[in-house]
Formats: C-alpha cells, sequence, structure tokens
C-alpha cells in the first residue's frame, strides 16, 4: 500500500480510500451486506487504513455497517465520516450546518460507529442557511470535548474555503476529481497546495463511467441514482470510447485491469503534485506533495476491492500519462453533475 500524510496532521492515509458510499444500498442499488463486511476486512489485511462513510449514507445505515465490518480495528482505523445533511421522517435529505444540528449528528455518527472520538469530521455540503461562523463555533466546543480529531470539508468552493480557514485550521477537500470532471486543477489544487491541504478525490472513476462495464453506457441504462449522473450523458460518450481504448493499451502494458489506469493517473497526475517533483519517486510512500492524498473508489465487495488495490505499487509512464491527460481535456464541462443532495435546501 502506498500512504500519504493528511493535511498536516501526523496521520498517513492509504492513497486508495475505502468508499462507504454503496454501503448504502441506495446510490448503487442494493448489496449484499455480508460479502461487503468481507471487503471491509479484507481492505484491512491488505494495507487500507482510511473509511470514508457520511452519516446520511443509508440514513445511518452505513455508519453502523462500518462499525461491524471493523470491529475492535475501529480504534486503529482512520474513519472519515460526515455531517450537515440531515433527513425527514420521508428520507428527503436536506443542508442542515446550525449548531444544534451539528452537534446532535456528530453524537449521533458516534454512537452509531461505536467510537469515542472521530479522526477526521467532514461538512458534508454548505449551508447557505446558517453563517459558516455559527457552525465553527459549534464545532470548536465538539473539537475541546474530543468528539473529532481534525477537520475537513467537503463540496466547498474557493470563496467559502477562504472564508473558512478565517475560523479554523481545514485539512482536507473532499471533491468530485476524476478523468472526466478535472475542474478543481485551476484554481482549487494551487488553493490546497498553498494551504497544506489534502485533496480526497471522490467519484475517482467517475461513478463507474470509466471502468469498462459501464464506460459506452447511457443513464438510461439504469435504475439508481446514476440514471440522473451526467458522467452517462451522450455528450461524454466519444470522450469515454477514446479514454477506454487509451486505458485498455495501458493496462495491457502494466498487466493492470483498465479501471485502476483511471485510478493511476489522480495518483500519479502532475498537476495534483503542486509544488513537488511531478514525476515523484516509486519507491517513497510516506513522503510527496501531492495535493490529492487519496482517491476514494466506492466498494461494494471484495473482487472490487481487490481489482482497485491493483491501482498501487506501479507508476504511469510520463508519455502514458500525457495520453491520458489530453483525451480528458476533451471532456465537455461540467459533467461530475450535482448529487440528489446536492441542491436540497433546510425544510421548514
Amino acid at each position: 500500500m502506498e500512504y500519504h500524510r493528511l493535511g498536516q496532521t501526523d496521520l498517513q492515509i492509504s492513497r486508495i480510500g475505502f468508499g462507504c458510499g454503496p454501503a448504502s444500498g441506495h446510490d448503487y442499488g442494493p448489496i449484499d451486506e455480508h460479502a461487503w463486511r468481507a471487503a471491509v476486512r479484507e481492505a484491512l489485511d491488505r494495507g487500507v487504513n482510511f473509511f470514508d462513510v457520511a452519516n446520511v449514507y443509508g440514513f445511518g445505515h452505513a455508519e453502523e455497517l462500518l462499525a461491524d465490518a471493523l470491529g475492535p480495528q475501529r480504534s486503529t482505523a482512520i474513519i472519515a465520516t460526515k455531517c450537515g445533511l440531515l433527513w425527514d421522517e420521508n428520507h428527503r435529505v436536506y443542508r442542515d450546518l446550525s449548531p444544534g444540528a451539528v452537534t446532535q449528528s456528530v453524537h449521533t455518527s458516534l454512537r452509531r460507529l461505536k467510537i469515542d472520538t472521530i479522526p477526521l469530521l467532514q461538512i458534508h455540503w454548505p449551508d447557505p442557511h446558517t453563517p459558516l461562523r455559527e457552525t465553527f463555533d459549534a464545532l470548536a466546543e465538539l473539537h475541546l470535548q474530543k468528539k473529532f480529531f481534525h477537520l475537513g470539508v467537503s463540496n466547498f468552493p474557493l470563496p467559502l474555503l477562504n472564508e473558512a480557514i478565517q475560523f479554523t485550521r481545514i485539512e482536507s477537500l473532499q471533491l468530485a476529481y476524476n478523468l472526466l470532471s478535472r475542474e478543481p486543477e485551476s484554481e482549487i489544487f494551487p488553493w490546497c497546495a498553498q494551504h497544506h491541504v489534502s485533496v480526497l478525490a471522490h467519484t475517482a472513476l467517475a461513478r463507474g463511467a470509466l471502468s469498462p462495464k459501464y464506460a459506452t453506457a447511457s443513464a438510461t441504462s439504469f435504475t439508481d441514482t446514476r440514471k440522473d449522473s451526467p458522467y452517462f450523458a451522450d455528450a461524454s460518450l466519444e470522450v469515454r470510447r477514446r479514454l477506454l481504448d487509451a486505458m485498455s493499451a495501458i493496462s495491457s502494458h502494466h498487466a493492470r485491469p483498465p479501471a485502476t489506469v483511471a485510478i493511476r493517473w489522480l495518483l500519479d497526475n502532475p498537476t495534483g503534485n503542486l509544488g513537488g517533483d511531478p514525476a515523484g519517486h516509486p519507491d517513497d510512500q510516506t513522503a510527496g506533495s501531492h495535493v490529492v492524498a487519496s482517491a476514494l473508489v466506492g466498494i461494494r465487495n471484495r473482487a472490487q476491492l481487490n481489482e482497485n488495490l491493483e491501482s498501487v505499487g506501479w507508476k504511469l509512464t510520463s508519455p502514458e500519462l500525457q495520453t491520458l491527460s489530453q483525451i480528458s481535456a476533451q471532456s465537455p464541462p461540467g459533467l461530475k453533475g450535482i448529487p440528489a443532495h446536492g441542491s436540497t435546501s433546510r425544510t421548514t
């Protein structure tokens, strides 16, 4: 496994992060919970120490599943969960970063996860109805109570990032970043490098659009929330086809599954290595200046885990990086889309 320092903390997180979104049983369809628990346990055995979940995944159920799967290793695993999204009795999700909501969410997550302190607490989405100062005042009190160790944010635009750092230290920014969605490279990555904030890249495989199984699929192929995902829009089909061809050729050269090429690009891409040696060093597993600290991949079972873990332990060549970057640069803008909970407001 390869590891990277999280922000300015003393934590070294695995560069492949175990994304717990599929455990919701909703966004990616139903799962076999027994198979999912087995994948978590094997991930631990293979050196994965970073597990990304959220209170809203499965409306709390994913946190409970993760706690059960980790067992006694809950105390040593680096668990990152999120606050800021709540839901009503009809499971309609809305944003709420009011002090009371944040405090309640953190205590509830601690109970579900069966831990005393959350290693990394992340704000899931901004809440336009709550001033950031109120949110961070509540978080400061929770930090004093040792309810969490480190703080990150997710889906924050640049103006809010600049506002947030006036109140507190931020160790990570989680955002969508992959070969089909490279918008963060222009402004967000330089900001993160300047402030020593680690990027946690979610949807590393663009919700499956960068995997051979779905690279040529259309949105109508799905019955889960991917049916509304811009990643599968007709406008992206030609780029997806060209990327799949390039990934297949590169994967044959390295004897790796094609999807791992897309993940490896995230880890090797010089744009994500601001301020350091663009070539990196294949034997240096903890140092380096990549702002992309970890690629978060959603895992459903051990087969998916094992395939995704083939993304580590090797490097793309400079020509391979260039080929993938040139093709991906032709992607139409806006493919990352807005998740179902991304545009909701607090209920009244």
